[in-house]
């Protein structure tokens, strides 16, 4: 299931709710979607990880207090939800988290001394221990991709010792430039999805550092 298939099949199910509140939880998923595959995951992946749209809709109905009925299949194959009865329901629920009126995140409030330790642990956290891991882990990734580059072009240094004298001391160098070469291929082979990792981690772990000192926890 794609994006698109994934977001009509939950909006069919939201049908109970006002269109305010469909467009508010359909915009909510979307940008899980964007933000998802903007990190290299794949469509069928995010919609398979979330979860089948019509219990997303049945959990999300239960926060109105409205009853999910049985499920029933419609002629054209759409388990569908059919819409409430009143509209007198939603004026008396209008004060729900999915309404315009909470669609603005609210920061928690922490006293001073709690922002003052989450500020002072972050820092301590990262100048004590983060920074020397990070640091390492980028060295360590930065050698490895030298010494493959390096290894990879080996075989130019054989060559030149063969053109320059053809003894049994420069065919041995051309084996192990070869060899050194596709060292260097399974290297980068292996380094390649590693620095993306390396990369998707220290973008998260920088995410939740800006998260925790603008007191977003």
């Amino acid at each position: 299931m794609n994006k698109e298939h994934f977001l009509i099949e939950l909006k069919i199910y939201l049908k109970p709710l006002t269109a305010q509140q469909q467009a508010f939880i359909l915009e909510k998923y979307d940008n899980i979607f964007d933000e998802r595959l903007a990190n290299g995951e794949m469509e069928e992946e995010i919609a398979k990880d979330l979860g089948k749209p019509r219990t997303i809709a049945e959990e999300i109905l239960e926060e109105f207090d409205i009853t999910v009925p049985e499920k029933r299949l419609e002629r054209d194959g759409w388990q569908e939800i059919p819409p409430a009865t009143s509209y007198e329901y939603y004026e008396e629920t209008a004060e729900h988290p999915y309404d315009q009126a909470y669609q603005s995140y609210e920061r928690p409030k922490h006293n001073g001394f709690v922002r003052f330790c989450q500020i002072s642990g972050v820092i301590l956290l990262n100048f004590l221990l983060m920074f020397w891991f990070i640091f390492s882990f980028a060295m360590l990734l930065f050698s490895g991709w030298f010494a493959a580059i390096l290894f990879l072009f080996s075989p130019i240094l054989g060559g030149i010792s063969i053109f320059t004298g053809l003894n049994d001391a420069s065919m041995f160098e051309m084996f192990v430039s070869v060899f050194l070469c596709g060292a260097g291929i399974i290297g980068l082979l292996i380094l390649a999805p590693l620095t993306r990792f390396f990369g998707k981690v220290l973008k998260r772990y920088m995410l939740w550092n800006i998260r925790v000192l603008r007191g977003d926890i």
